[in-house]
């Protein structure tokens, strides 16, 4: 079976050889160096290149937007410095709501659909030329309306604007959404045109370790009905939404599974996320799930043998029943303290399982097999 068509029965529930793997999310020049079976010198050469070959080595199926490491000395792939915004007020937000047109005939007329058809061919040709062989997973964070305004205000100001001007930030949401909306309807004649797999990941960090940064009854009013229109292309093509989803998305999930949906990744298991929970949630709406199953970045990669990262790829089997509408792939991108054995050993056992096997059933959240360390503030 080819990798296309393994991908292509697995978002459609219909049968596969084995289970479908995604890679692309690794940092650390050396460990991809070392995933590649390339010296440092080598990868530095095409880094794009060298990322491409680490995830052939490792057998999987396609890639989401790869991160592509060129700095030896790299430990991250991003942030977010709060002190970059200490002149921002949350009156910045409210100025441009205010400035926002009051139908959304007008706010369209700024959009330029020329302009933006260019930018996304581009975007399509610029990776899928690169691919050598592997399948690709359209990666697109901007896709549903932006939540993230924190990127432009910064935090403070943007959670004290929810707070202060709820409506206004509200506005804001509001007039993204159709601007996306549009957006969307290219990207969606663009991916049948190039005849990528129907099957989107996105999504915006609504949430920490302990929850969502804004209360649930503010998103639902000022948010989700907003991400809902600009994912509806999305929808009405038939193409598959997996949402990338960090800290504890617990409180939220009915609302992402309402706005459009139908898949997750980014499994926190520290956090409470339990992906039993996420499957009947989707299950009791009609809705075939599909996972990106993630591997822990966080604990089992890390700090995990061999032996605990091959029991985590067993129990995300055990969730899905077997492999059903799983995709292996990681909890978020590992760091370049994640021994490479550790992730080659997960996709090496996961290639070599047995679909026949029979399975018990999965009925709580990831616990891990050893204590959790205990941090001394001396």
């Amino acid at each position: 079976m080819t990798r296309k068509q393994r991908l292509l029965n697995q978002i459609h529930g219909d049968a596969t050889d084995r289970v479908p793997m995604i890679g692309g999310w690794n940092l650390g020049v050396k460990n991809l160096a070392t995933l590649a079976g390339i010296n440092v010198a080598e990868y530095l050469q095409d880094p794009f290149r060298g990322v491409v070959r680490a995830n052939q080595a490792l057998g999987v199926d396609a890639v989401v937007m790869p991160i592509v490491p060129t700095d030896v000395h790299s430990v991250r792939s991003g942030s977010l410095q709060e002190s970059h915004f200490e002149n921002i007020e949350p009156e910045a937000l409210k100025e441009r709501a205010d400035a926002i047109p009051d139908t959304e005939r007008e706010a369209l007329a700024r959009f330029d659909p020329i302009e933006a058809e260019k930018k996304y061919r581009e975007f399509f040709e610029s990776h899928l030329s690169k691919l050598d062989g592997l399948e690709w997973i359209t990666t697109l964070w901007e896709a549903p309306a932006n939540f993230s305004l924190y990127f432009q205000y910064g935090y403070q100001a943007f959670l004290a604007a929810t707070a202060l001007y709820p409506e206004a930030v509200g506005r804001i949401y509001w007039e993204d959404g159709f601007l996306s909306r549009e957006r969307n309807r290219i990207i969606v004649r663009l991916m049948k045109e190039y005849e990528v797999l129907p099957i989107l990941f996105c999504g915006h960090d609504l949430c920490l370790n302990q929850g969502p940064m804004c209360s649930p009854s503010f998103l639902r009013k000022h948010y989700w009905p907003h991400a809902k229109t600009s994912l509806e292309p999305f929808v009405e093509a038939g193409i598959r939404i997996i949402g990338h989803c960090d800290g504890n998305v617990m409180p939220l999930v009915d609302d992402m599974i309402a706005a459009g949906f139908s898949g997750f990744q980014g499994f926190q298991y520290e956090c409470g996320v339990d992906p039993c929970v996420l499957k009947e949630r989707l299950v009791a709406r009609g809705i075939a799930p599909l996972f990106f199953m993630g591997l822990s970045v966080s604990r089992t990669l890390p700090f995990g043998t061999t032996a605990d990262v091959i029991a985590e790829v067993e129990y995300f089997l055990d969730v899905t029943d077997g492999g059903k509408g799983m995709f292996l792939f990681y909890s978020n991108v590992t760091g370049v303290e994640v021994p490479t054995k550790n992730i080659q050993a997960a996709f090496r056992h996961l290639a070599s399982y047995d679909r026949k096997k029979p399975r018990p059933s999965a009925s709580r959240r990831r616990q891990w097999p050893w204590q959790e360390p205990v941090i001394s503030n001396q």
